[in-house]
C-alpha cells in the first residue's frame, strides 16, 4: 500500500494537537498527503472566547499555528494561511466532560463522513489525581470510540497509548491486548480482585468523600490557620484569606487522590495513575470494540525528531529532559537507577510514522492491533551508557551556572533502590529543613521583619521541594530501574511491508540509531535550541 494514497481525500479527525506529540502527528499529515480533504481538530477553546468554534479556533491559531514545526510547510505553500484554513478545522472539546463537550444534536456533523479517528490526547502527569487521569485516559477514549461507532460507515481507531501501560512487567514484553477482567497483578500470580468498572466507581467514590470530608469544621479549621500563617510570614502569596484555604483544600483533594492513584495502581502490577488510566483505555477500547478496525501504538520516552520535521525538534520537558538539564547544570549528582537497566526512548517521528502507517493499513476489525515502538529489543542502550554519553556532551560544551561560568560535570551516583536515595535527600536536606522551619515557627514575633518572611518562604519552598524530589524518585525509579524489553515484532513487520519509498518517508525502524550521534549532536543540541532557547553565541 502507497501510504499518501491512502490519505487523499480522507477526513482524518486528530485530538491532542496542543500537545508535542499531536503537533507531529498533524505537520505530518499534512506535509506528507497534502490532497487530504480535512482534519478535524478537537481542542479545548480558550477560555476568553468560550465554549464555541471561535474559542476553538483561537486557540488553534494562539497555540498551535505559530509553531515553528510548520516552517517546513511555510516555504513550500506560498499561502501557507490559506493551505491551513481550507485543511483544518477546529472543534470545541473538553475530555473532562461526560459528552465531551460535544453536544448529540451536533455530533453528526462532526463525526459524520470520517475516516479515521486518531486519539493522541492524554493527561500525562505521574502523579495526577486519579480521577481526573480515568476522565481524560479511559472514559474520554472510550466516548469517542462510542461518538465513531454512531456513524455509518465506521471510521478506523487509532489509540496512543505508552509502553508503560505494562507495569510491572518484566523480561520481554509481547505486543498483545489487555484483557479487560485481568490486571497485571493478577498475570503474576497474584489474586488480588479486578473489575475495571468496580475500579473507576472507586476512584470517583472516593473523590467525593475525599472534597465531602474537606468542608468539615476540623479541616476548615486546619486550612483556616495554615491559611493565616502563611499570609502572616511570606510575601510570595497574593490571595485572600478565604482564597488561601480554598487554594489549601484544593492542594489536599489533590495530594489524596494522587496518593490513592498511586496506591491502587501498585496494588493491581501498574507503577502510576498515569500508567493505570492508560491501561484502562485500552481495556475499555478492547471490550467495546465492535466492528470497528482499531490500533493501539505504545510508545516508552519520546524524544526529539532524528529528521522530520527537523532534525533536533522539540518542545517542552519529557521523559529524559529533567534528566538531562539537571545533570548538564550539575543539579543532579545521584538517583536511583540500576546502570544496566534499559533506558527506552524513541524519537518523535519515529512514533508518527508508526501512528501514519499504522492508521492507513488498518482494515480488519475482528481484533484490535497492537504496536509497540521503541529501541531495548533492536537497539538497547543502558543507563549506565546513556549519562555516559550525556556527559562526554556536557565535558565539551558545559552548560552555565547562574553566574555564566561552564558547570564540571561529575559521574552521577546511581542508587540500588528509592528507598537509599531518599533516605540521603531525608537526611541531608529534608530534615534539616523542617527542623529550621519549626524554628522559624516559633518566631512569628518577627513576621512584621522583611528578611524572616523572606527566610520562611525559603524555608517552606524548599522544604516542599526536598519533599517533591523523594516523591519522584519512586516514580522515575519504575523507569529507570525496570528491566522491560519491549518487543516490537508487530511494528517492524508492519514496517519491511512498506515499499522501499515509504520505508523513507515513514520511517521506524529504530535499528539504525546511532546512539552517539543521536544525543550528541540531535537532541541535546535540539533541545538546547528549542526549549531552553539558547543560540550558539550564548
Amino acid at each position: 500500500m502507497n501510504i499518501q494514497e491512502y490519505y487523499k481525500g480522507k477526513r482524518v479527525l486528530l485530538t491532542g494537537t496542543t500537545g508535542f506529540l499531536g503537533k507531529v502527528v498533524l505537520e505530518k499529515l499534512l506535509w506528507e498527503s497534502p490532497d487530504l480533504e480535512k482534519i478535524i481538530l478537537l481542542v479545548r477553546p480558550s477560555k476568553d472566547k468560550g465554549f464555541t468554534r471561535e474559542g476553538a479556533l483561537s486557540r488553534f491559531e494562539k497555540d498551535i499555528l505559530p509553531s515553528g514545526i510548520f516552517d517546513r510547510l511555510r516555504k513550500r505553500e506560498k499561502d501557507f494561511l490559506s493551505f491551513m484554513q481550507k485543511k483544518i478545522d477546529a472543534v470545541p472539546c473538553d475530555l473532562f466532560q461526560d459528552d465531551l463537550g460535544i453536544p448529540e444534536t451536533e455530533r453528526q456533523a462532526v463525526f459524520g463522513g470520517l475516516d479515521a479517528i486518531i486519539h493522541v490526547a492524554a493527561q500525562v502527569s505521574w502523579d495526577e489525581r486519579l480521577d481526573y487521569s480515568i476522565r481524560v485516559n479511559s472514559l474520554a477514549t472510550k466516548r469517542l470510540l462510542e461518538f465513531g461507532k454512531e456513524v455509518t460507515p465506521h471510521p478506523r481507531f487509532v489509540y496512543i497509548s505508552s509502553a508503560y501501560v505494562n507495569g510491572k512487567r518484566s523480561g520481554k514484553v509481547m505486543e498483545r491486548p489487555f484483557d479487560p477482567n485481568q490486571s497485571i497483578a493478577n498475570e503474576l500470580g497474584q489474586k488480588i480482585p479486578f473489575s475495571l468498572e468496580d475500579e473507576i466507581n472507586a476512584a470517583f467514590s472516593y473523590a467525593k468523600t475525599v472534597e465531602k470530608e474537606t468542608y468539615g469544621a476540623a479541616m476548615q479549621q486546619q486550612f483556616k490557620k495554615e491559611a493565616k500563617f502563611q499570609l502572616g510570614c511570606r510575601d510570595d502569596i497574593c490571595h485572600s484569606l478565604e482564597e488561601q484555604i480554598e487554594v489549601l483544600r484544593k492542594k489536599h483533594i489533590h495530594s489524596q487522590m494522587s496518593d490513592y492513584g498511586i496506591q491502587r495502581a501498585n496494588l493491581h502490577g501498574w507503577t502510576d495513575s498515569y500508567c493505570l488510566s492508560k491501561a484502562m483505555g485500552e481495556m475499555l477500547l478492547v471490550k467495546h470494540q465492535g466492528n470497528v478496525p482499531l490500533a493501539i501504538v505504545r510508545p516508552p520516552g519520546i524524544t526529539s525528531a532524528v529528521k522530520d520535521p527537523s532534525p533536533g525538534w522539540l518542545e517542552g520537558f519529557h521523559l529524559v529532559e529533567p534528566l538531562i538539564v539537571g545533570m548538564g547544570k550539575g543539579l543532579i549528582k545521584a538517583f536511583p537507577g540500576s546502570e544496566k537497566s534499559l533506558i527506552d526512548t524513541v524519537p518523535v517521528d519515529y512514533v508518527v510514522s508508526l501512528i501514519v502507517t499504522a492508521c492507513a493499513v488498518l482494515t480488519d476489525a475482528s481484533k484490535p492491533y497492537v504496536y509497540q515502538i521503541g529501541t531495548s529489543q533492536t537497539n538497547p542502550i543502558t543507563l549506565s551508557e546513556i549519562s555516559r554519553i550525556w556527559r562526554s556532551y556536557f565535558d565539551k560544551d558545559p552548560m552555565k551556572s547562574d553566574r555564566g561560568k561552564p558547570v564540571q560535570v561529575r559521574p552521577i551516583k546511581f542508587y540500588k533502590s528509592p528507598e537509599a536515595f531518599n533516605q540521603k535527600i531525608q537526611w541531608q536536606y529534608l530534615y534539616p529543613l523542617c527542623f529550621a522551619e519549626k524554628a522559624l515557627m516559633k518566631c512569628q514575633f518577627a513576621k512584621s521583619v522583611k528578611s524572616y518572611r523572606n527566610m520562611m518562604g525559603w524555608v517552606t519552598k524548599s522544604r516542599k521541594r526536598a519533599e517533591r524530589v523523594c516523591r519522584f524518585s519512586d516514580l522515575y525509579s519504575a523507569y529507570t530501574m525496570n528491566s522491560w524489553v519491549f518487543c516490537t515484532d508487530n511494528s517492524m513487520e508492519l514496517f519491511k511491508k512498506l515499499s522501499p519509498a515509504d520505508q523513507v518517508s515513514f520511517d521506524f525502524d529504530t535499528s539504525k540509531l546511532n546512539w552517539n550521534h543521536f544525543w550528541n549532536e540531535i537532541h541535546i543540541p535540539g533541545m538546547k535550541k528549542y526549549v531552553l532557547k539558547e543560540t550558539r553565541q550564548s
